[in-house]
């Protein structure tokens, strides 16, 4: 098995979003957790800014 970096430790970060947000956000993930979800919106978004 492949340890993990110091960088990868997850920790929690608490944000608020708006119902509206929420409720798009639910419709377009389907069965995925939102936190998995916000991760992975997170990744392509700095995967982008990075080219």
């Amino acid at each position: 098995m492949v340890g993990t970096s110091e960088l990868d430790k997850t920790e929690k970060v608490g944000i608020t979003l708006p119902g509206s947000i929420l409720i798009r956000m639910d419709k377009v993930r389907g069965d995925i957790p939102r936190s998995t979800f916000i991760r992975r919106a997170i990744e392509q978004l700095l995967r982008k800014e990075a080219k």
